[in-house]
Formats: C-alpha cells, sequence, structure tokens
C-alpha cells in the first residue's frame, strides 16, 4: 500500500537535496511560461482571436510542460544536468501531447449530446443570462462529465512520469498509467484537493496584496503595464513553486507504484 506520506517526505527530501538544480530550471520554465499566458490579453466574446497572441500563448504553454517534463526527469534520472533533462523533455513532448489529443478528442465525443443541447436550445455564450435555457438532462450530463472527467484525470496522473522514464507508445502510456493508479485513487483526490486549494488561496491573497501594492506602484509610475508585469511575476512564482512541487511529487509517487514500495 503507498503511503501518500513517504511520497511527500521523499518530495521534501529531494528539494532540499536538489535544490540549486530546481529552481534555475523553475524560473526558466514555469514562471516563464506562467508569465507569458497571464500577460496575454484573452480575445474578447464574438472578436477574431489575434494568431500572434494565440501562438504565443501556445508557446508558453508548451515551453511549461517542457520544464515540468524536465523536472521529472532530474527526479527518475539522478545525477542529470539541466540541460540533459531539458533536452530529454523536449524528446518526450510529442508522446505526451499525442496522448493529450487523443484524451480529448475522446472526452470531445462523450460531450457530444451535451454541446448539442447547448447549442440548440438557442444559447448565446456571451450572455450568461440565457443559460437558463439549457436543458436539466443537459445540465445533468454535464455535471456527470465532469466528475467523471476529474476521476479519469487523476488516474492519468502518473502520466507525464511514465513519459519521461520510458518512452511508451501513446496508447501503451495510457493504458500503462491508467493502470498504475488503481487502488490509490480515493489518496490522489485527497491530494489533488489539497494542492487546488492550497493554489487558490495564495494566487488570491498574492494577486490581492501584492496586486494592489503594484498597482499603486504603477499609478506613481505612470506605468499600468508595469504592475501587471510585477503582479504576473508574483502570481507567476506562486504557480510556478506548486506546479513543480506538484511535478516532484508525481515523479515520487510514480517511482513509488512502479516499485511497489
Amino acid at each position: 500500500m503507498i503511503s501518500m506520506n513517504v511520497v511527500w517526505e521523499d518530495t521534501v527530501a529531494f528539494l532540499r537535496r536538489e535544490v540549486a538544480l530546481v529552481i534555475p530550471l523553475a524560473l526558466a520554465t514555469s514562471l516563464v511560461g506562467d508569465v507569458v499566458n497571464t500577460l496575454v490579453p484573452p480575445a474578447a466574446p464574438g472578436a477574431q482571436p489575434n494568431m500572434l497572441l494565440s501562438l504565443l500563448t501556445f508557446a508558453g504553454l508548451l515551453w511549461t510542460i517542457v520544464g515540468q517534463l524536465a523536472i521529472i526527469a532530474l527526479v527518475l534520472r539522478p545525477g542529470s544536468s539541466v540541460g540533459e533533462a531539458i533536452a530529454l523533455a523536449v524528446r518526450r513532448l510529442p508522446t505526451l501531447l499525442g496522448a493529450a489529443l487523443l484524451v480529448g478528442i475522446g472526452a470531445a465525443l462523450l460531450l457530444t449530446p451535451a454541446l448539442i443541447g447547448f447549442y440548440t436550445s438557442g444559447i448565446n455564450v456571451a450572455d450568461p443570462a440565457t443559460y437558463a435555457r439549457l436543458p436539466g438532462w443537459a445540465s445533468l450530463y454535464f455535471v456527470v462529465f465532469a466528475c467523471f472527467a476529474v476521476w479519469f484525470s487523476l488516474r492519468l496522473s502518473v502520466l507525464n512520469a511514465l513519459v519521461v522514464d520510458k518512452q511508451p507508445g501513446i496508447i501503451t502510456a495510457i493504458r500503462t498509467a491508467f493502470a498504475m493508479t488503481r487502488g490509490v485513487i480515493s489518496r490522489l483526490i485527497l491530494a489533488a484537493l489539497v494542492y487546488f486549494i492550497v493554489l487558490i488561496v495564495l494566487t488570491k491573497v498574492v494577486q490581492f496584496v501584492l496586486g494592489s501594492a503594484f498597482q499603486l506602484l504603477g499609478r506613481a509610475m505612470g506605468s499600468p503595464f508595469m504592475a501587471d508585469v510585477l503582479t504576473a511575476l508574483a502570481i507567476g512564482v506562486v504557480t510556478a513553486a506548486l506546479s513543480t512541487f506538484a511535478a516532484i511529487f508525481i515523479a515520487m509517487l510514480y517511482r513509488r507504484l512502479n516499485t511497489g514500495t
């Protein structure tokens, strides 16, 4: 029986031992990607998306994923340099993206009945007031699908570590990751719940406290954009720190599940 307390202790011990490698890597990847995605403004409802901004957002997301895979590589391949970990992450990225695409297609197919109900009910996506027209069966379908999606995502939680460690095929990776988490789903749900509560609370605190201070500083400097950049950096540091911890935790969990200890 895998103990999450033991996985936690493994994670903390690794961070203490390899902090000099992990922090620069997290700052150069996760932080950069988070800041880019925070600063890129979303397209207005009904407006044509800006292709350049969309590409920038996608590049930031890919760079963040590379950083997460590289951190996992440092855990699973002791003695690797940061450069070697990033190179391995880049080589493994296509397999992970392929798995994500396959899962996404499956999710879209499962959602098709509810989406048909959504769009045939005369609902305007840009007008929340029209959401009341959604049929009851479609609302229930969305709720059930959301619960299933959370469960399925947690069953695939070690997918990144598996891809980094063994480079299986796309279908094999999904099947193996799903099988490895059998019997630990309740503990994964609790760990994920704690993680997201901490993430939301810390992000909101930083956004409110430091964001307010940076807004005042930006007005004093006559540069609102500078306030946005500083706020994005502060939030990015929190997000990068927590996502780095999560990546190490998942790598340690995978290693325990892989060895059965």
